[in-house]
């Protein structure tokens, strides 16, 4: 049965996956920007020198994130999230104490391992596991958490630099996380629903198969050989590429055609909301759309952005930007996961969505080098822009190809169990 009377569990999954894609993802991902100067001024760093940090921390995400896929099946889920959450924690308190290059480089390797293993591996993998109906929406809402971190840690982290200095800020960041995520990971999350005697939301509903059986999908072996798989992987750098590019050059893109400071501020604090709001409105439309037409959509709204950005100096038009950005920025959040799962089905999903990860994180870890590239050919933003809106197209392509090309499979009878992540 789905729920044993009153809310089904599965919403309590959600509500902890929201909360480690807040506190775990929110602060590596989103917070950057708010340490280069203070760190970089007391400590004598160059900007690049420090921001190498970034590169490292992705680097290790991409080693980690396969290799926490598998080690999703073997753990008790509470130690796994326990160990994860804690060496995010002791990433951004090592951040606190640090004093040379080689410290941030060193606990950077912690940020990445915490980055996959905490948050996008386990957050994807858990709302899988629990939701066959509504997946899409669930997705939607626990990704999102991402953007309300932004949001509600952004004005904090400022506030306490401020006050107290950068160190003080890490270490707060630092505490927060161990504090808040350890009892959502003992008390509330189970990697199965069988762990709680239910099956997942919308199972009954998907065939005759007895409540204890589920879906398998195809192998890891059967996945990889596929050219959906690699056509998806493919899709996901592109999109990578396409969805960061102007997020770490917008700061620098806005005084380049003029836009006042406090303009600029209004629309960066803006993006981080819309982001919500599109990974909410992507999750929900995969589930009433489809994956084609959802794909084009999300494809669309980054072309469209970047024609609205190309005169990002009237302020209306930056503000379009932003919302269909948005909806453009869930072509490397929510549209891995969902696709993972409904190319390739639950079986192994684990295993599969910790190698699309190492191709999330190659996407970030290639974006700065690919976008300075283009931006030093003639010293401006327009080439970088006009080439974004091409690659858009490509990546709905691929997507396209995806989608088009996955593998068959059946339904398997097969009783849930934890090897089955």
């Amino acid at each position: 049965m789905e729920k044993k009377g009153g809310i089904f569990y599965g919403w309590w999954i959600v509500v902890a996956a929201f909360m480690i894609m807040t506190f775990i993802y929110a602060p590596i991902a989103n917070l950057v920007s708010l340490f280069i100067l203070p760190v970089t001024k007391e400590l004598g760093f160059s900007a690049s020198q420090f921001m190498l940090y970034f590169t490292v921390m992705a680097l290790a995400a991409m080693v980690v994130g396969p290799l926490a896929g598998k080690l999703m099946k073997k753990m008790d889920v509470r130690a796994y999230l326990t160990l994860f959450i804690l060496i995010s924690a002791c990433a951004f308190i090592g951040f606190s104490f640090s004093t040379k290059l080689i410290h941030f480089y060193l606990f950077a390797i912690l940020m990445g391992a915490g980055l996959a293993g905490g948050a996008m591996i386990p957050a994807s993998v858990l709302i899988t596991n629990w939701f066959n109906e509504k997946r899409g929406l669930c997705l939607g809402i626990a990704l999102s958490g991402s953007g309300f971190g932004g949001v509600i840690l952004s004005p904090l982290t400022n506030w306490l630099i401020t006050a107290y200095g950068w160190r003080s800020a890490y270490l707060v960041i630092g505490i927060l996380i161990a504090v808040l995520l350890i009892p959502f990971a003992v008390f509330v999350i189970r990697l199965h629903p069988a762990d709680k005697g239910l099956t997942p939301l919308g199972e009954a509903k998907t065939s005759n198969i007895p409540q204890n059986k589920v879906l398998a999908g195809t192998t890891q072996g059967q996945t990889f050989k596929s050219i959906s798989f690699w056509a998806l992987c493919l899709a996901i750098i592109v999109g990578g590429v396409v969805v960061n590019s102007m997020l770490i050059n917008l700061a620098p893109y806005f005084a380049e055609i003029g836009t006042s400071a406090k303009t600029a501020a209004l629309i960066l604090s803006l993006g981080s909301a819309m982001v919500i709001v599109g990974k909410l409105l992507v999750g929900r439309l995969f589930d009433r759309l489809g994956l084609i037409t959802t794909l084009l959509i999300i494809s669309a709204g980054s072309l469209v952005s970047f024609l609205f950005l190309m005169k990002g100096n009237i302020t209306s038009l930056a503000i379009l930007f932003t919302i269909f950005s948005g909806i453009g920025s869930t072509a490397i959040t929510v549209t891995p996961a969902y696709l993972t799962g409904a190319l390739y089905g639950e079986k192994d999903y684990g295993a599969k969505y910790g190698v699309v990860s190492i191709f999330i994180s190659l996407g970030v870890a290639i974006t700065p080098i690919a976008s300075g590239a283009l931006y030093n050919i003639n010293h401006s933003y327009g080439l970088l822009l006009n080439v974004l809106v091409i690659l858009s197209i490509v990546q709905f392509l691929l997507f396209f190809i995806a989608s088009k090309t996955k593998p068959k499979f059946s339904l398997a009878i097969e009783v849930p169990n934890k090897e089955a992540v």
